[in-house]
Protein backbone atom coordinates (compact mmCIF):
# COMPACT_ATOMS: atom_id res chain seq x y z
CA UNK A 1 0.00 0.00 0.00
CA UNK A 2 1.27 3.48 -0.87
CA UNK A 3 2.04 5.25 2.45
CA UNK A 4 0.26 8.37 1.20
CA UNK A 5 -3.07 6.58 1.37
CA UNK A 6 -4.14 5.90 4.94
CA UNK A 7 -7.28 4.07 5.98
CA UNK A 8 -8.53 5.19 9.40
CA UNK A 9 -11.04 3.09 11.30
CA UNK A 10 -14.07 5.21 10.47
CA UNK A 11 -17.28 3.22 10.60
CA UNK A 12 -20.95 4.15 10.43
CA UNK A 13 -22.80 1.37 12.27
CA UNK A 14 -26.56 1.10 12.64
CA UNK A 15 -29.15 -1.50 13.61
CA UNK A 16 -30.68 -2.50 10.31
CA UNK A 17 -33.87 -4.38 9.43
CA UNK A 18 -33.74 -7.92 8.12
CA UNK A 19 -32.91 -8.21 4.45
CA UNK A 20 -34.21 -10.55 1.78
CA UNK A 21 -32.77 -14.05 2.02
CA UNK A 22 -30.24 -15.14 -0.60
CA UNK A 23 -29.65 -18.82 -1.32
CA UNK A 24 -26.34 -20.50 -2.11
CA UNK A 25 -27.61 -23.51 -4.01
CA UNK A 26 -25.76 -26.79 -4.51
CA UNK A 27 -26.23 -28.79 -7.67
CA UNK A 28 -24.29 -31.34 -9.73
CA UNK A 29 -22.78 -31.23 -13.20
CA UNK A 30 -24.58 -34.52 -13.89
CA UNK A 31 -26.18 -37.34 -11.92
CA UNK A 32 -23.53 -39.83 -13.02
CA UNK A 33 -21.27 -41.27 -10.29
CA UNK A 34 -18.03 -39.33 -10.12
CA UNK A 35 -19.50 -36.08 -11.43
CA UNK A 36 -18.75 -32.96 -9.42
CA UNK A 37 -20.97 -30.85 -7.23
CA UNK A 38 -20.99 -27.10 -7.88
CA UNK A 39 -22.48 -23.80 -6.72
CA UNK A 40 -25.38 -23.54 -9.14
CA UNK A 41 -25.82 -19.76 -8.73
CA UNK A 42 -22.17 -18.75 -8.50
CA UNK A 43 -22.75 -16.12 -11.19
CA UNK A 44 -25.02 -14.30 -8.73
CA UNK A 45 -23.29 -14.69 -5.36
CA UNK A 46 -19.66 -15.81 -5.63
CA UNK A 47 -17.04 -13.13 -4.97
CA UNK A 48 -16.21 -13.10 -8.68
CA UNK A 49 -19.72 -11.74 -9.33
CA UNK A 50 -19.04 -8.73 -7.10
CA UNK A 51 -21.86 -9.62 -4.70
CA UNK A 52 -21.42 -8.78 -1.01
CA UNK A 53 -23.42 -10.08 1.95
CA UNK A 54 -24.02 -7.44 4.63
CA UNK A 55 -23.66 -8.36 8.32
CA UNK A 56 -25.49 -6.10 10.75
CA UNK A 57 -24.66 -5.15 14.32
CA UNK A 58 -26.67 -7.10 16.90
CA UNK A 59 -29.05 -5.13 19.10
CA UNK A 60 -28.15 -4.71 22.80
CA UNK A 61 -29.84 -7.25 25.05
CA UNK A 62 -30.25 -9.84 22.28
CA UNK A 63 -28.23 -13.05 21.71
CA UNK A 64 -26.50 -11.18 18.87
CA UNK A 65 -25.10 -8.36 20.98
CA UNK A 66 -21.37 -8.05 20.32
CA UNK A 67 -21.65 -9.70 16.90
CA UNK A 68 -22.24 -8.64 13.34
CA UNK A 69 -24.56 -11.24 11.87
CA UNK A 70 -26.74 -12.29 8.94
CA UNK A 71 -29.45 -14.86 8.42
CA UNK A 72 -29.66 -13.94 4.74
CA UNK A 73 -26.99 -16.38 3.61
CA UNK A 74 -28.98 -19.61 3.21
CA UNK A 75 -27.35 -22.88 2.13
CA UNK A 76 -29.63 -24.92 -0.13
CA UNK A 77 -29.58 -27.91 -2.50
CA UNK A 78 -31.70 -28.49 -5.59
CA UNK A 79 -34.54 -31.02 -5.41
CA UNK A 80 -34.41 -34.33 -7.27
CA UNK A 81 -38.00 -35.51 -6.66
CA UNK A 82 -41.55 -34.06 -6.93
CA UNK A 83 -42.33 -33.93 -3.19
CA UNK A 84 -39.69 -31.21 -2.81
CA UNK A 85 -40.48 -29.33 -6.02
CA UNK A 86 -38.26 -31.34 -8.35
CA UNK A 87 -36.96 -32.87 -10.39
CA UNK A 88 -34.67 -29.93 -11.08
CA UNK A 89 -32.26 -30.54 -13.99
CA UNK A 90 -29.09 -29.69 -12.06
CA UNK A 91 -30.01 -31.51 -8.85
CA UNK A 92 -27.50 -33.98 -7.42
CA UNK A 93 -28.24 -37.68 -7.74
CA UNK A 94 -30.74 -39.33 -5.44
CA UNK A 95 -28.92 -40.78 -2.45
CA UNK A 96 -26.32 -38.03 -2.26
CA UNK A 97 -25.92 -36.16 1.03
CA UNK A 98 -24.60 -32.64 0.53
CA UNK A 99 -22.61 -30.73 3.12
CA UNK A 100 -20.79 -27.40 2.95
CA UNK A 101 -17.22 -27.26 4.30
CA UNK A 102 -15.91 -23.91 5.54
CA UNK A 103 -12.26 -23.97 4.41
CA UNK A 104 -10.87 -20.42 4.46
CA UNK A 105 -11.51 -17.08 6.13
CA UNK A 106 -9.72 -13.80 5.49
CA UNK A 107 -10.69 -10.71 7.45
CA UNK A 108 -9.62 -8.30 10.18
CA UNK A 109 -6.78 -9.63 12.39
CA UNK A 110 -8.10 -11.12 15.61
CA UNK A 111 -11.63 -11.58 14.25
CA UNK A 112 -13.65 -14.80 14.23
CA UNK A 113 -16.38 -16.04 11.92
CA UNK A 114 -19.16 -18.04 13.57
CA UNK A 115 -21.97 -20.37 12.53
CA UNK A 116 -25.28 -20.63 14.41
CA UNK A 117 -27.20 -23.88 13.83
CA UNK A 118 -30.94 -24.18 14.45
CA UNK A 119 -33.17 -27.18 15.07
CA UNK A 120 -36.42 -25.87 13.58
CA UNK A 121 -36.67 -24.50 10.05
CA UNK A 122 -37.35 -20.75 9.81
CA UNK A 123 -36.67 -20.16 13.52
CA UNK A 124 -33.57 -18.04 14.05
CA UNK A 125 -30.79 -19.66 16.05
CA UNK A 126 -29.91 -17.96 19.34
CA UNK A 127 -26.66 -19.77 20.18
CA UNK A 128 -23.38 -19.96 18.30
CA UNK A 129 -22.42 -23.52 17.33
CA UNK A 130 -18.76 -23.02 16.37
CA UNK A 131 -16.38 -20.31 15.26
CA UNK A 132 -13.11 -20.13 13.33
CA UNK A 133 -10.42 -17.43 13.29
CA UNK A 134 -9.65 -14.96 10.56
CA UNK A 135 -6.64 -16.26 8.64
CA UNK A 136 -8.01 -19.82 8.47
CA UNK A 137 -6.58 -21.73 5.49
CA UNK A 138 -7.46 -25.39 6.11
CA UNK A 139 -10.86 -25.46 7.81
CA UNK A 140 -12.85 -28.67 8.20
CA UNK A 141 -16.09 -27.54 9.87
CA UNK A 142 -19.12 -28.88 8.01
CA UNK A 143 -22.70 -27.67 7.64
CA UNK A 144 -25.28 -30.20 6.54
CA UNK A 145 -27.35 -28.96 3.60
CA UNK A 146 -29.37 -32.06 2.60
CA UNK A 147 -32.38 -32.56 4.88
CA UNK A 148 -32.90 -36.29 4.23
CA UNK A 149 -31.03 -39.09 5.99
CA UNK A 150 -28.84 -39.81 2.98
CA UNK A 151 -30.23 -43.32 2.47
CA UNK A 152 -30.21 -44.84 -1.04
CA UNK A 153 -32.70 -43.04 -3.29
CA UNK A 154 -33.32 -40.17 -0.87
CA UNK A 155 -33.63 -36.62 -2.16
CA UNK A 156 -30.55 -34.40 -1.69
CA UNK A 157 -32.84 -31.37 -1.32
CA UNK A 158 -32.12 -28.86 1.44
CA UNK A 159 -33.47 -25.41 2.24
CA UNK A 160 -33.31 -24.37 5.90
CA UNK A 161 -33.84 -20.82 7.12
CA UNK A 162 -32.83 -19.58 10.55
CA UNK A 163 -29.15 -20.49 10.51
CA UNK A 164 -26.89 -17.51 11.05
CA UNK A 165 -23.34 -16.45 10.26
CA UNK A 166 -21.55 -13.93 12.48
CA UNK A 167 -18.35 -11.94 12.76
CA UNK A 168 -16.80 -10.51 15.90
CA UNK A 169 -15.22 -7.39 14.39
CA UNK A 170 -16.31 -4.85 11.79
CA UNK A 171 -14.57 -5.14 8.46
CA UNK A 172 -14.45 -6.94 5.12
CA UNK A 173 -14.23 -10.74 4.98
CA UNK A 174 -13.76 -13.32 2.24
CA UNK A 175 -14.92 -16.82 3.12
CA UNK A 176 -14.22 -20.01 1.16
CA UNK A 177 -16.66 -22.94 1.05
CA UNK A 178 -16.79 -26.25 -0.83
CA UNK A 179 -19.78 -28.57 -1.30
CA UNK A 180 -19.08 -32.26 -0.62
CA UNK A 181 -21.11 -35.45 -0.85
CA UNK A 182 -20.99 -37.27 2.49
CA UNK A 183 -23.06 -40.23 1.31
CA UNK A 184 -21.92 -43.85 1.06
CA UNK A 185 -24.15 -44.67 -1.92
CA UNK A 186 -21.52 -44.31 -4.63
CA UNK A 187 -18.93 -46.70 -6.06
CA UNK A 188 -17.29 -48.97 -3.46
CA UNK A 189 -19.42 -47.47 -0.69
CA UNK A 190 -18.07 -43.96 -1.18
CA UNK A 191 -19.81 -40.76 -2.23
CA UNK A 192 -21.72 -40.46 -5.50
CA UNK A 193 -20.31 -37.03 -6.35
CA UNK A 194 -16.85 -35.50 -6.12
CA UNK A 195 -16.45 -32.19 -4.24
CA UNK A 196 -17.15 -28.85 -5.84
CA UNK A 197 -14.49 -26.28 -6.50
CA UNK A 198 -13.98 -23.88 -3.62
CA UNK A 199 -16.17 -20.81 -3.95
CA UNK A 200 -15.41 -17.51 -2.23
CA UNK A 201 -18.01 -15.17 -0.73
CA UNK A 202 -17.69 -11.48 0.16
CA UNK A 203 -19.01 -10.55 3.62
CA UNK A 204 -19.03 -7.03 5.06
CA UNK A 205 -19.59 -6.45 8.76
CA UNK A 206 -20.86 -2.94 9.36
CA UNK A 207 -19.90 -0.09 7.04
CA UNK A 208 -16.23 -0.09 6.16
CA UNK A 209 -13.73 0.31 3.38
CA UNK A 210 -12.62 -3.05 1.98
CA UNK A 211 -9.29 -1.97 0.54
CA UNK A 212 -7.17 0.71 -1.07
CA UNK A 213 -4.43 0.51 -3.68
CA UNK A 214 -2.27 2.88 -5.68
CA UNK A 215 -3.10 3.87 -9.24
CA UNK A 216 -1.11 5.94 -11.73
CA UNK A 217 -2.57 9.23 -10.52
CA UNK A 218 -4.04 8.38 -7.14
CA UNK A 219 -5.86 5.60 -5.37
CA UNK A 220 -8.51 2.96 -6.01
CA UNK A 221 -10.80 2.65 -2.97
CA UNK A 222 -12.98 -0.46 -2.71
CA UNK A 223 -16.12 -0.82 -0.58
CA UNK A 224 -19.25 -2.93 -0.40
CA UNK A 225 -22.70 -1.36 -0.70
CA UNK A 226 -25.34 -3.60 0.92
CA UNK A 227 -28.83 -2.38 0.03
CA UNK A 228 -30.19 -3.03 3.56
CA UNK A 229 -33.75 -3.41 2.27
CA UNK A 230 -36.31 -5.22 4.47
CA UNK A 231 -38.02 -8.43 3.38
CA UNK A 232 -41.10 -6.40 2.42
CA UNK A 233 -39.09 -4.44 -0.13
CA UNK A 234 -40.73 -1.25 1.14
CA UNK A 235 -38.34 1.68 1.47
CA UNK A 236 -35.18 2.86 -0.23
CA UNK A 237 -31.68 1.42 -0.22
CA UNK A 238 -28.84 2.78 1.88
CA UNK A 239 -26.76 5.47 0.14
CA UNK A 240 -22.94 5.50 0.39
CA UNK A 241 -20.58 8.45 -0.05
CA UNK A 242 -16.79 8.23 -0.11
CA UNK A 243 -15.01 11.19 1.51
CA UNK A 244 -11.36 12.29 1.66
CA UNK A 245 -9.39 14.53 4.04
CA UNK A 246 -5.77 15.57 4.42
CA UNK A 247 -5.91 15.15 8.21
CA UNK A 248 -7.78 13.50 11.08
CA UNK A 249 -9.37 14.89 14.22
CA UNK A 250 -12.17 17.32 15.06
CA UNK A 251 -10.74 19.99 12.76
CA UNK A 252 -10.51 17.67 9.74
CA UNK A 253 -12.27 18.86 6.61
CA UNK A 254 -13.89 16.00 4.74
CA UNK A 255 -14.73 16.35 1.07
CA UNK A 256 -17.04 14.10 -0.93
CA UNK A 257 -15.33 12.35 -3.83
CA UNK A 258 -17.17 10.51 -6.58
CA UNK A 259 -20.88 9.95 -6.90
CA UNK A 260 -23.29 8.74 -4.24
CA UNK A 261 -23.64 4.96 -4.53
CA UNK A 262 -27.11 3.53 -3.96
CA UNK A 263 -26.82 0.20 -2.15
CA UNK A 264 -27.07 -2.73 -4.55
CA UNK A 265 -25.37 -5.55 -2.57
CA UNK A 266 -22.24 -5.32 -4.72
CA UNK A 267 -18.65 -4.16 -4.42
CA UNK A 268 -17.68 -0.77 -5.84
CA UNK A 269 -14.35 0.81 -6.74
CA UNK A 270 -13.88 4.59 -6.63
CA UNK A 271 -10.70 5.83 -8.33
CA UNK A 272 -9.55 9.07 -6.73
CA UNK A 273 -6.92 11.55 -7.92
CA UNK A 274 -4.78 12.73 -4.98
CA UNK A 275 -1.77 14.94 -4.40
CA UNK A 276 1.62 14.13 -2.87
CA UNK A 277 0.55 14.58 0.76
CA UNK A 278 -1.14 11.99 2.97
CA UNK A 279 -4.82 11.37 2.29
CA UNK A 280 -7.40 9.76 4.58
CA UNK A 281 -10.61 8.13 3.38
CA UNK A 282 -13.91 7.32 5.07
CA UNK A 283 -17.31 6.06 3.99
CA UNK A 284 -20.50 7.72 5.21
CA UNK A 285 -24.05 6.46 4.78
CA UNK A 286 -27.59 7.70 4.64
CA UNK A 287 -30.08 5.04 5.60
CA UNK A 288 -33.16 4.38 3.50
CA UNK A 289 -36.58 5.24 4.84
Amino acid sequence: MNPRFLLPLLLCISFLPCQAHEHLTAGALSKAPGSALFLANAADYAASSGYVFGLDAGDPGTPYEGYFYTGDLVLAALAATPPFGGPEPLAAAAGSLIEAVLETVSGPPGASLGFWENTVDDVDSTAITWSVPSGLTNGTNRIRVTESDGSPGSDPYGHRHGRLFSATLPGFYQVGFRFVDASTNGPSGGPIHTPSNRFILNLQAGVTLAGISSTTNGAAVVFGAPANLPDTGVGTATQYQLEVSGSLGVQALWKAVGDVVVGDDHMHTNTVTVGPSAQFFRLTTKEGQ
